[in-house]
């Protein structure tokens, strides 16, 4: 066991080696079965040797594969009922071969997660692991049109795992109530999945907070949505000192890294459009960065806009070297929105046209003063009355935050 263990080095730093360490080995034979029809889990495997496959019945009573945990993985449903206090529902595990496994307790695994980043690092690429595995069979099943009726269920099913995966890896709701005054989210994904996406953290005295709009939507957007929020974590969590246009800087080079941008003819323009603001709280500062899209602070009945480079997260035939930073004092009772454009650009179903900026500066000001559920009610409201019988135009995001 200690071989194999040692084998996590590469994952794992040296502390919770230890600690693993300590775990006694379970061994299982080819074929053991696992239920996972059972209530909040209370420990979460590791697997050291063999494999696992996990398995979820669809309407018809035919099981279909989710994924397989392969040596050194972990079972990703069972770690996000444990941290969102969850029951597991309907999927199951084989072994698939001999199979040695740790055995974390879900005490256990929820200290780790503050008191080793490996920990956390480890279960956020599980995410997004899982994520890219289901949209790897989406696009094989899809290129069996044979199949496609019969598939299309599973599809959907393999789809909604990726949206709880998705939204596994947004910021907490009560995570964000300890560390936000006065909020809102707004988040009306277009498809199952979305590719705008949030992001918050608290980092001593200062707040960072995050609004994205990914390139295209549904299972490409979310894909790029899991990209931009993994670099985020890197970035942000190596810095505390960094500033919103140095935190553009240092994505806008990832993204180009990662996606082999060199700015020659025909390539993927794939990037963000991202409004970054950092809130010193002691201070009473923000600081201020964006991608396209600006921030709105509504301060004595008045919308001002703080504007945002006309460039994206990514490579751009006309970028500037650095993103623009801009500083301003904050006061008690002003609101900050921060928003992708999927609202502004949604089409009515009586005038057949956008519902504009013009008219969604107006919306925010008419509302700004009510308290923060109504205002995400108003918003609701209004766009659906707007939107009527058409389609969804693209994914919705609006963040609302009052200053104390």
């Amino acid at each position: 066991m200690k071989n194999n263990i040692e084998n996590l080095n590469n994952i794992f730093e040296t502390e919770l080696i230890k600690e693993l360490l300590k775990f006694e080995i379970h061994k299982f034979s080819k074929g053991f079965k696992f239920e996972g029809n059972i209530a909040e889990p209370g420990a979460v495997p590791i697997v050291i040797k063999g494999s696992i496959n996990v398995s979820k019945e669809d309407k018809k009573g035919e099981r279909f594969t989710v994924y397989n945990i392969e040596q050194g993985e972990s079972c990703i449903i069972a770690l996000d009922a444990i941290i969102h206090k969850t029951a597991n529902r309907g999927q199951e595990g084989i072994t698939t071969e001999e199979t040695e496994t740790i055995v974390i307790s879900a005490d256990q695994s929820k200290q780790w997660i503050d008191k080793y980043p490996s920990w956390r690092k480890y279960i956020f690429d599980l995410y997004g692991k899982r994520l890219n595995d289901l949209m790897q069979k989406h696009e094989i099943v899809s290129e069996q049109n044979s199949l496609i009726t019969e598939k299309n269920e599973k599809i959907q099913n393999s789809i909604k795992y990726a949206s709880r995966i998705q939204q596994a890896v947004l910021p907490a709701q009560e995570y964000m109530k300890q560390i936000l005054p006065e909020y809102f989210v707004f988040n009306k994904p277009r498809d199952i999945v979305s590719g705008d996406f949030y992001w918050v953290e608290e980092k001593g005295n200062k707040l960072i907070i995050v609004v994205a709009d990914s390139t295209g939507h549904g299972v490409p957007g979310a894909f790029m949505s899991m990209l931009g929020v993994s670099m985020l974590n890197e970035i942000i969590n190596k810095d505390v000192c960094h500033g919103a246009n140095r935190i553009l800087n240092e994505l806008r080079t990832k993204i180009k890294i990662s996606l082999k941008q060199t700015g020659d003819k025909g390539e993927q323009k794939d990037g963000f459009d991202m409004a970054i603001c950092i809130i010193d709280t002691e201070n009473k500062t923000l600081d201020f960065a964006g991608a396209y899209n600006p921030l709105y602070l509504i301060r004595n009945n008045e919308l001002i806009e703080i504007k945002a480079d006309k460039m994206p997260v990514g490579i751009h035939v006309k970028e500037k070297e650095s993103f623009t930073a801009h500083q301003t004092n904050m006061k008690t009772d002003d609101m900050i929105y921060l928003f992708s454009d999927g609202y502004a650009d949604q089409f009515g179903y009586k005038t057949k046209q956008k519902f504009k900026t013009k008219n969604f500066k107006k919306i925010l000001l008419d509302i700004h003063k009510e308290n923060i559920q109504k205002q995400e009610q108003i918003l609701n409201d209004t766009f659906e009355t707007w939107k009527g019988g058409n389609e969804q135009t693209d994914d919705i995001l609006i963040l609302g935050l009052k200053i104390g």
